[in-house]
């Protein structure tokens, strides 16, 4: 997979995550998000879900990074979707949201479904982009009070 950034194209490849990834990861989450997850929740993601957990690497470096998992009813959950601040507005969200449906698909699920911030509206574009759809808000989800919306797409 190449990308284009404005100087040179980056060589860049999707693949499941392992320990060693966890710490890149990490930083990467606590640079992306205002109540980020703790590092425990990774690694159980790691060990539970290895198959649906997956990093992208650019020329050797891991920029980005996607965790689902597979409730009942063969319901898809986007857990987190994050890529590191330097590497933003290249496609590389995009190109991990799609990796995760297909493997969900492969999974037999139907049903994705992922939270996010009613403020965030560079991923609510991203995820309407790839059609989803606002089906709820939430109110209070986060620490501070604020709302999220729950959205879904149909993967048949």
């Amino acid at each position: 997979m190449s990308v284009s950034s404005k100087e040179r194209v980056l060589q860049c490849k999707m693949r499941e995550v392992n320990d060693r990834d966890i710490g890149y990861v990490y930083d990467i989450e606590l640079k992306s998000f205002k109540y980020p997850y703790p590092i425990y929740l990774f690694i159980m993601y790691l060990k539970l879900f290895p198959e649906l957990f997956i990093v992208i690497e650019c020329e050797g470096k891991v920029v980005g990074y996607g965790i689902a998992i597979i409730e009942p009813g063969r319901v898809g959950h986007i857990i987190s979707i994050a890529i590191d601040p330097k590497y933003r507005g290249l496609g590389l969200g995009k190109a991990l949201m799609k990796e995760l449906e297909r493997r969900l698909r492969s999974y037999g699920v139907n049903t994705v479904k992922l939270e996010v911030s009613v403020n965030n509206h560079i991923a609510i574009n991203l995820y309407k982009s790839l059609g989803y759809k606002v089906v709820k808000r939430i109110s209070g989800y986060y620490p501070d009070g604020s709302d999220a919306y729950l959205m879904t797409k149909n993967l048949t």
